[in-house]
């Protein structure tokens, strides 16, 4: 007959601790949490065991409570007063019944098998991470959090999901079709990436850091605030125009769509701005001035007419048909690459014209 599993107990390897000070059984090969002391005044790390329930566990942690990547499918049991932050991540959990309803620090559960958050803490002093799951509905989730993560889930709607965000509102990576629900202020980043949205109206108002949402199916981006104090990527869509564009923004990516124009491009560009893949037959709507790298090679270009008088960085203008090199780009702080286009440029008479502190890459042509 096969020997049964040992039973390892907190109290076969740990002994008897009196919890006034951190606790570490992390890695240990633990079953059972029985033998805990019920008060902890520091952390609690139970993690990388082989725990299947938190029976024994600690009912008062005073720090912050770790058992992750064990093999968890329930909360009950566990402690029922965390001063810290509780991380269950890398689990099995299907419910969070049973999870202590008010937590002063962060709770991440990502990683496990929720279908619902109903049980989940209503009080969260930190960020709450709920990514990677198989949820199809916010419904449950605390109504205020610093960070806010529910990407690489089943998601189809946001309602449900906090209404105040101090930090960034990650929801990249599921099946939404509309940002309904989303919350109207969001003090860090807002993310929607890789989901099946068309518009992105009753998204949120205010975005005091980066707006990304590409890999979309969008075809407008009429909802988008006028300022984005961080970047702003809409690339992989199917937009054709860029009408209610930011007008200011840090990095502009807008590559990989169907423009034809550049028109309510914004005005203001503090970084990069990457208008490559597209199907632009001019430049005219450019910034004027770029302070990062400019790319809008892979389009239908015949001329830099409408290109950007200063950037910073790199210009690059590759791939397309362009004829005549003839602009008014007066500065380039970087390389200018020019490869793969219907003339040659003449480098001396360009250098004249231009000022460029890199190199002038082009097509090198090979001697018989």
């Amino acid at each position: 007959m096969p020997n049964k599993k040992k039973n390892v107990t907190f109290g076969d390897i740990m002994g008897i601790l009196d919890g006034k000070g951190d606790i570490d059984c992390s890695n240990r090969s633990l079953t059972s949490l029985e033998g805990c002391p019920e008060i902890v005044l520091g952390n609690f790390n139970c993690s990388g065991n082989n725990l299947t329930t938190l029976d024994g566990a600690p009912k008062t942690i005073e720090g912050d409570f770790d058992c992750s990547h064990n093999r968890l499918i329930s909360l009950s049991s566990g402690p029922q007063e965390v001063y810290g932050d509780f991380d269950c991540s890398d689990n099995s959990i299907i419910s969070l019944n049973g999870v202590s309803k008010k937590i002063k620090g962060s709770f991440d559960c990502s990683d496990n098998k929720l279908t619902t958050l109903d049980g989940a803490p209503y009080k969260i002093g930190g960020d709450f991470s709920c990514a990677s799951n198989n949820l199809s509905s916010l419904e449950g989730a605390p109504n205020e959090v610093g960070d806010f993560d529910c990407s690489h889930n089943l998601l189809t709607s946001l309602l449900g999901g906090p209404h105040e965000v101090h930090g960034d509102f990650d929801c990249c990576d599921n099946q939404l079709t509309s940002l309904i629900g989303s919350p109207v202020f969001v003090k860090g980043d807002f993310l929607c990436s890789k989901n099946h949205l068309e518009t992105l109206k009753n998204g949120p108002i205010v975005i005091h850091g980066t707006y990304g949402c590409s890999f979309n199916k969008l075809t407008s981006l009429k909802g988008v605030p006028k300022e984005i104090e961080g970047n702003f990527n809409c690339s992989h869509n199917q937009l054709a125009s860029l009408k209610s564009a930011p007008y200011e923004t840090e990095n502009f990516d807008c590559s990989h769509n169907e423009l034809i124009s550049l028109e309510y491009a914004p005005k203001k560009v503090k970084g990069d701005f990457d208008c490559s893949d597209n199907q632009l037959a001019s430049l005219k709507g450019s910034p004027k001035k770029i302070k990062g790298n400019f790319n809008c090679s892979g389009n239908r270009l015949d001329s830099l007419k409408g290109a950007p008088r200063k950037v910073k960085g790199d210009f690059d203008c590759s791939n397309n048909h362009i004829t005549t090199f003839e602009s008014a780009i007066k500065k380039i702080g970087g390389n200018f690459i020019c490869i793969e286009n219907d003339a040659t440029l003449e480098e001396s008479v360009f250098r004249t014209s231009c000022i460029i502190k890199g190199n002038i890459v082009q097509n090198v042509e090979v001697s018989q």
